[in-house]
């Protein structure tokens, strides 16, 4: 399992995936900035969903009587938007939020955190580990966040709190990647998103194959398409799919 997972990683990062690469966020340390490679802010607006830069009440305009959001996301950032973060003191803060600004023909992006939060000190309650890319990009993915770099600097942060961060090098961040997935795997988080996919590959089985969908194909076609559901995914087909887009951050892992 592990080999597997190690060998599918390192195919991942050197392919060029039909996806868009991502926007990284950024965080500051020691007044230098670097691109993050987590959203820490994605369980804060999932639990306040009001304070969302893009799809909250705080950026939602009245027109007419009727309610539009003034930017949605683009491919390379689903988002909407892009956080810098800041560690000062062994403390992890928000220090900005931009999104673009569509009034602009340049669509900079622009500051929009006084506007969301005034005043007010945020609280992310984030726990998780940190990825920063350090170094040079050895070849790039456009996939998420799929680039692999010569070096990376892990930092493992519980409810905003420092408590340890390391150094490594690609081979080691290859290790740490399959190790945090092998934790991953012991999560009711994964159960549900394995039975998700089982369920979502079900649904699009039956779609395909059914009369309304094959009206019009050949012989043939309709061969080549139950040829393609012929084996349902098994466990390890499953697990290299999530390994790949999972986004866990939350499950701390030693380095």
């Amino acid at each position: 399992m592990k080999l597997r997972l190690f060998i599918l990683f390192f195919t991942f990062s050197m392919i060029k995936i039909l996806a868009t690469g991502q926007e990284p966020d950024k965080i500051i340390i020691n007044n230098k900035e670097y691109d993050l490679l987590n959203n820490p802010l994605d369980q804060y607006f999932t639990d306040h969903p009001d304070y969302h830069p893009i799809y909250g009440s705080h950026n939602v305009t009245k027109k007419r009587g009727k309610e539009t959001v003034t930017f949605v996301g683009t491919t390379s950032n689903y988002r909407g938007y892009i956080a810098t973060f800041k560690i000062e003191n062994n403390i992890l803060s928000v220090e900005d939020i931009k999104i673009k600004n569509v009034n602009s023909e340049e669509h900079e992006y622009i500051s929009v955190f006084k506007k969301i939060f005034g005043d007010q000190k945020i609280t992310l309650n984030y726990s998780g580990i940190l990825v920063i890319p350090m170094g040079k990009m050895l070849e790039a993915a456009s996939f998420g966040y799929s680039s692999l770099h010569d070096k990376y600097h892990l930092i493992t942060i519980q409810q905003d709190n420092v408590m340890k961060e390391k150094d490594i090098d690609q081979d080691d961040y290859k290790r740490f990647k399959v190790r945090q997935f092998m934790d991953y795997k012991k999560t009711e988080e994964y159960k549900t998103e394995a039975k998700n996919y089982y369920k979502d590959w079900s649904i699009s089985k039956e779609w395909d194959l059914s009369r309304k969908n094959t009206r019009g194909m050949s012989k043939k076609e309709i061969d080549q398409l139950k040829k393609q559901y012929e084996c349902p995914p098994d466990e390890n087909y499953i697990d290299n799919y999530l390994f790949v887009v999972s986004n866990l951050d939350f499950i701390i892992t030693d380095y």
